[in-house]
């Protein structure tokens, strides 16, 4: 009976640590996506010589904004 109780928090445990660490690959997976669609972001803007404003939009030399699709 002790061998018993014993084994079901080393399985509580072991189920937990592969949620977290699910949820933890997810979360950098997310954030490596982000870090790529700025690094796109700054590409383009060496390009195109525009300015990106702190909330995502894109304006040109003029001021004007430019829409991306």
């Amino acid at each position: 009976m002790n061998q018993y109780n014993s084994s079901i928090p080393k399985f509580i445990v072991s189920v937990f640590l592969i949620v977290t660490g699910f949820f933890s690959s997810t979360i950098k997976a997310q954030e490596l996506k982000l870090m790529i669609k700025i690094n796109e972001a700054v590409f383009y803007d060496r390009i195109t010589s525009n300015k990106i404003i702190g909330t995502g939009h894109l304006f040109n030399r003029e001021g004007k904004k430019i829409l991306i699709s």
